[in-house]
């Protein structure tokens, strides 16, 4: 699992590639936690283009980061899912909890 990230304005975009399962999710918690406390005023946009595999270890992080995002009144979007991963979203009822967007540039405008 490879992450990159981006800063445009206020949001940080976190550019996931691989699978995310539980061998690699306690260290991409680790680092996303790292960039909330580093940009503590900005928003969290997580690009899942290049995510070919998410375990229920994956979706715990999501969650999680909303959470803490939420208590700093920010706020994490999610957008360029493939459909193997939407299709888990769907299957374990997320789709509604969270904002997803098509495109990254959708998903920017709507900050």
């Amino acid at each position: 699992m490879d992450l990159r990230t981006k800063k445009v304005n206020n949001v940080i975009i976190l550019y996931l590639q691989g699978k995310l399962d539980v061998h690699v999710s306690a260290d991409i918690e680790k680092e996303i936690n790292k960039i909330i406390g580093q940009e503590s005023e900005c928003h969290m946009l997580l690009n899942l283009s290049s995510v070919e595999y998410m375990s229920s270890s994956g979706l715990r992080i999501f969650v999680a980061t909303m959470r803490i995002l939420k208590e700093s009144k920010r706020k994490l979007k999610l957008c360029s899912m493939n459909n193997a991963v939407k299709k888990i979203f769907e299957v374990v009822e997320l789709m509604d909890m969270f904002d997803i967007h098509e495109t990254e540039e959708e998903a920017l405008k709507s900050f």
